[in-house]
């Protein structure tokens, strides 16, 4: 990254600290390795669907390992269905 301020760096430096001890700390609860951990996240999408003006946006299913991976590190299970939007009805042409 390509930083010129002070301000900038400081604030790059800051967030890849945070990144690093966020990992670390998934290593710790799980005891396993980062790249299995994204690995295993990597699985879990949200999917939109959409059909006659109809939008569906819903989660990918869960295998039995993510789900030990998010209850080890403490993250609730999202909501199968996430959102469902339906079409605006537009008055017919007179």
């Amino acid at each position: 990254m390509f930083h010129w301020s002070a301000r900038r760096i400081e604030a790059h430096v800051k967030l890849c600290v945070l990144a690093l001890q966020m990992q670390r700390t998934a290593e710790i609860r799980t005891g396993l390795p980062w790249a299995r951990i994204a690995h295993a996240l990597a699985a879990l999408k949200a999917v939109r669907y959409r059909s006659e003006g109809r939008s569906i946006v819903q989660r990918t299913k869960i295998g039995s390992e993510l789900a030990d991976l998010l209850k080890k590190l403490g993250i609730s299970v999202p909501k199968q269905l996430i959102a469902l939007t339906e079409a605006a009805e537009t008055p017919a042409a007179a």
